[in-house]
């Protein structure tokens, strides 16, 4: 079974433009709703096995959780960060407070990721049947903490298998209906592409920054490495990565699939970067199809799924989430 995106830029562009102008009368308020509208045009538009997905989503929802995280996470952290503003405040006073908003914020980060992927699968149905998202929230953040720490204290190294432990408890907390998708993945899948990939980084900036240090002749043209070495480096391990995951990836007896290679990805990154040059952006919505249309058409699921199975689950979740993805945006639209 292969999924597949139907939608077109220039029904996208009509309803972009449509947005920005109602967002700008209303200054702003109505990004919520151009938000939601979007959403369910891009999920209207997706198809697995010839059925298509729906967005349940309200753009009244989704304002609703932006203020309650304003309120619950938006005043702590905006009163922390700018108290230097208002108070004459002793120097190591300002420097603990500024360290605290960080603290807030780097917290605040994994909260907003779960509740979000919570909020979004409830609203999301395939077949009449909803998603949803059942990891809890301290969970991912004790392995959002941990994960971080390790990677500092190893200098990097271990940031592989932090991403993968991420992935991890965020597929396979995930149900659809009251059938569950499992994760098989391994740290170690992705750390010769990324141990590569960060060795050809470090030798680049090291060979830049000795060129420029030693005032060599044409030593400005050292800098063409940075976009065009590590560029398609760093484009290659995101496909290595995005394709061991998804292999790993499985729902009952069926595996998914992905064909995406880094030659692919980089043909699609670099057609839109030059389609949002040529355009000064006015190229967003035929950049936002090639991207579902790349990433939903690389993407199939074999072997036996036995649907008869599959029954409707009745959670509901909150909204605050996916305002505080909002808030600090942290929201990750037709995310795996």
């Amino acid at each position: 079974m292969r999924a597949s995106f139907h939608g077109m830029g220039g029904t996208l562009l009509g309803m972009h433009i449509v947005n920005v102008c109602l967002t700008l009368v209303t200054l702003g308020g109505y990004h919520f709703w151009a938000k939601a509208k979007i959403r369910r045009y891009l999920f209207s538009h997706t198809s697995f096995a010839g059925d298509r997905f729906a967005y349940h989503g309200t753009g009244k929802e989704l304002y609703q959780g932006f203020l309650k995280a304003m309120l619950v996470f938006g005043i702590p952290y905006f009163s922390l960060s700018a108290a230097h503003t208002f108070l004459e405040l002793p120097q190591w006073i300002d420097g603990l407070l500024q360290g605290m908003a960080g603290l807030v914020f780097f917290l605040y980060v994994p909260v907003a990721i779960v509740n979000a992927r919570r909020y979004r699968c409830t609203r999301t149905s395939w077949r009449g049947i909803r998603f949803s998202f059942r990891g809890r929230t301290i969970d991912f953040l004790k392995l959002y903490c941990r994960g971080w720490f390790l990677t500092i204290l190893t200098l990097g190294t271990y940031y592989p298998y932090f991403q993968t432990q991420r992935q991890a408890f965020l597929h396979s907390h995930t149900y659809f209906g009251n059938q569950r998708f499992r994760f098989t993945g391994h740290g170690s899948g992705v750390m010769i592409p990324f141990a590569v990939t960060l060795f050809t980084t470090y030798a680049v900036l090291a060979l830049c920054g000795f060129v420029l240090a030693a005032q060599l002749t044409n030593a400005g043209l050292t800098l063409l490495l940075i976009p065009f070495v590590l560029g398609p480096m760093w484009i290659w391990l995101l496909g290595q990565k995005q394709r061991y995951f998804w292999n790993h990836t499985s729902f009952g007896d069926a595996r998914f699939s992905s064909e995406i290679t880094w030659q692919r990805l980089f043909a699609l990154y670099l057609g839109n970067l030059g389609l949002l040059l040529a355009t000064l952006g006015w190229a967003w919505p035929w950049v936002t199809v090639r991207n579902a249309r790349f990433f939903i058409g690389t993407l199939s699921l074999h072997g036996p799924v036995d649907l008869n199975r599959v029954l409707q689950d009745t959670s509901e979740a909150s909204v605050t989430g996916e305002g505080l993805s909002n808030l600090l945006d942290t929201g990750f639209d037709m995310d795996a």
